[in-house]
């Protein structure tokens, strides 16, 4: 009886340990012993990483206390994709993964929850409060099933990243930088990436990528991993006629990225992601919707033919985007998938889903997921800075949750260092949708990240967050924002109109501010129209700069509610950004006036109001160079390949255009008595500006 009294105290011992009830406290510090198991080079970054990690915590000075024994483990009796299990014992710390995926997300799983180590530190500077040792529970973690399954960064659009810190032309992206970004995307529990835009499939970043552990996914333009952009010169871009070459070109990317995993993009779009037809020259827009979903399905069975010779794999993991025109194609049941493709319904590159959209999904027999973005370049929307409101993201990816499209998720991240606010609630729900389902609106992200980025329910804080997203205008649609891309297409194409005087009537139908597009478009001649639109414009321009003005000083008084780490990220993802949107949207303004005094020929004022709005540009590029310095500095030169965004090349259009205004100010007559006889008093409102015709105009000797 005492022996079944004692087996059963036991057995219940050894249950209520299991389950936590009985844990105990441990201490841990910085002297660790890692025995890897796994024969993985993809753990073995994740294992160099923990030790990091580690020194972050506790500091690099090892400790002299009683080693602690970390073992990991490849347990193929856990069966399924991505799990993991965490045991922490009296005298060891056991890592379980049922794959590679597994146990890296463990290790860091573990560096997170225990360490207190942010998932973002390479580009946060965020570090947790430093410690001797810390007491933790003895006991089991195991991985709960994340939302989606295939979770997937696409780093597109990457100008900053190509030209970051990279020394010679020939070595494309640096390594040391992309080795941290992908670790970056493995701690916030990712499985593939999509490492950059026109990627050849044997680049060394994209082999990095595989050998960290991570799935290679592929862009929708460039299906399996293929590049239409460097399709051969001189022969024609037609499926109809150039079968052979489209089949070499495929089969040569794949041969490339054979042994890899590989998650592959079977779509046909043209030489530059546009449609097919643009390129093909025995089609065009006006061929038959028919006929062009017959090429399109052609190519799709031939791609997955293709993988299939070439792999080995019978059934490959594949996956097609509707993305633009395929979109439309498939939702009218056009285009046919092969039964194991993973079909990727995509938003707009504004968060929000096309019309049709959930209908389709409902009626999609096939795997099912999201192509979503937080950064997106069309030349007039967000590369830089975060315009899509978390409500957005919040309705719409419920939306996408509830209609079952969880196999995969390909999360468009742009250069992904100005976009963490965005990325971090995408991450949420990628991982984890049910723990956020209940919240009515996204409104609650605000005071969630102030309290996961900054560890404060500041109200300061989080305000400053949201005003972020009300200071944006739009024109037209409230849930479509230009970003910070807008502000040099602006320029340019204005400018454009204003030297050939004639107005772009296709460019004020789809961007007009306010309700004024209809009464602008009965306007018949140039100067009508350019004064039009560009009051309407400098209204709209200064209504945002006011609420800008406002947030600098509210950022201000926020930056005093902080220190260290947590002030100098908040400073370079809130502070500046802040201000440099405040001088692009007041550059805005005063470029606008300008270009109405230069339709009425008032070309002084025009040339005044041009150099307020080049005052203001120089200021936008002199806080990238702030943000570029903050910190330890390791940003260094991060806008230095600026391709898209394009902000210094606003101060270079804005100095030509003021150097045109000169030009004209000072070939007119009325402005002649602009001579040596002028009063100095004069200057302070008639700057003086060098120009090449002030010898011949100012200085005239018989000048009046």
């Amino acid at each position: 009886m005492k022996l079944r009294l004692r087996n059963t105290i036991a057995f219940l011992t050894i249950l209520l340990w299991a389950n936590g009830i009985m844990a105990k406290n441990i201490e841990i510090y910085n002297n660790i012993s890692v025995q890897d198991n796994s024969n993985s080079k993809a753990v073995s970054y994740a294992t160099k990483a923990l030790q990091s990690d580690f020194n972050l915590k506790f500091g690099t000075t090892k400790s002299y206390k009683k080693l602690i024994n970390i073992e990991l483990n490849i347990n193929k009796d856990m069966v399924g994709f991505d799990k993991y299990q965490i045991e922490i014992l009296e005298n060891k710390i056991i890592f379980n993964g049922s794959d590679e995926l597994g146990l890296i997300h463990a290790i860091y799983t573990f560096s997170e929850d225990y360490l207190g180590i942010d998932p973002y530190v390479y580009f946060t500077d965020l570090v947790p409060e430093i410690a001797n040792s810390i007491q933790i529970k003895t006991g089991k973690i195991s991985s709960k099933p994340y939302t989606f399954k295939h979770r997937v960064f696409f780093v597109n659009d990457e100008d900053l990243i190509v030209g970051f810190q990279m020394e010679k032309l020939q070595y494309g992206f640096n390594l040391e930088f992309m080795e941290k970004f992908y670790e970056t995307m493995l701690r916030l529990k990712m499985t593939g990436v999509i490492p950059s835009t026109l990627i050849l499939s044997d680049e060394p970043h994209l082999k990095l990528a595989s050998d960290m552990g991570l799935y290679i996914a592929q862009h929708h333009a460039e299906p399996v991993g293929s590049i239409p952009l460097f399709w051969p010169k001189g022969i024609p871009y037609s499926w109809s006629t150039q079968k052979e070459h489209f089949v070499k070109f495929w089969r040569d990317a794949i041969e490339r990225q054979k042994g890899k995993n590989v998650i592959w993009t079977l779509n046909f779009r043209g030489l530059l992601d546009r449609a097919f037809w643009d390129d093909d020259p025995s089609m065009s827009n006006k061929s038959s919707i028919n006929d062009k979903a017959k090429i399109v399905n052609e190519v799709i069975q031939t791609q997955y033919d293709l993988i299939r010779e070439i792999t080995g794999n019978q059934e490959p993991l594949v996956c097609g985007y509707l993305w633009g025109e395929l979109g439309g194609m498939f939702r009218q049941g056009l285009i046919k998938y092969p039964k194991n493709t993973m079909i990727l319904f995509a938003d707009q590159g504004y968060g929000t889903f096309p019309d049709g959209t959930w209908e389709a999904a409902d009626a999609c027999t096939l795997m099912k997921g999201v192509y979503q973005h937080v950064s997106y370049h069309n030349r007039r929307t967000h590369l830089r800075i975060n315009t899509i409101h978390p409500n957005v993201l919040h309705r719409e990816m419920a939306k996408a949750v509830s209609h079952n499209l969880t196999d995969m998720i390909v999360l468009n991240v742009g250069n992904f260092k100005e976009k963490i606010f965005g990325v971090q609630q995408m991450v949420n729900y990628m991982n984890d949708f049910d723990s956020y389902k209940n919240q009515a609106t996204g409104d609650y992200y605000f005071d969630w990240y102030a309290k996961k980025m900054y560890n404060t329910n500041s109200a300061s804080i989080s305000q400053t967050y949201k005003d972020f997203f009300s200071n944006q205008f739009d024109l037209g649609d409230p849930e479509r924002k230009p970003g910070d891309e807008w502000y040099f297409y602006y320029v340019e194409r204005l400018l454009n109109m204003a030297y050939q005087k004639e107005m772009d009537d296709k460019f004020f139908d789809k961007e007009f501010p306010g309700d004024g597009k209809k009464e602008y478009l009965k306007l018949k001649d140039f100067k009508s129209k350019m004064n039009f639109a560009m009051e309407a414009y400098a209204k709209l321009y200064d209504s945002a700069t006011d609420k800008w003005a406002v947030s600098v000083q509210r950022t201000l008084d926020a930056k005093g509610e902080l220190t260290g780490s947590k002030l100098n990220f908040y400073t370079i993802d809130m502070a500046l950004p802040t201000e440099k949107m405040y001088n692009l949207t007041a550059m805005a303004a005063d470029f606008s006036k300008s270009l109405n005094y230069y339709a009425n020929k008032d070309y002084h004022q025009s040339q005044l109001a041009a150099y307020a709005a080049l005052e203001h540009a120089k200021k936008a590029v002199e806080i990238e160079k702030r943000i570029e310095q903050n910190g330890s500095g390791k940003f260094k030169d991060w806008y230095r390949w600026d391709e898209t965004a394009l902000t210094y090349r606003i101060v270079e259009v804005l100095e030509n255009y003021i150097s045109h205004v000169k030009d004209l100010k000072f070939f007119n007559l009325e402005y002649m008595n602009r001579n040596s006889k002028t009063p100095g008093i004069q200057y302070k409102y008639q700057p003086f500006f060098e120009s090449e015709y002030q010898k011949e105009l100012i200085f005239m000797q018989d000048a009046e």
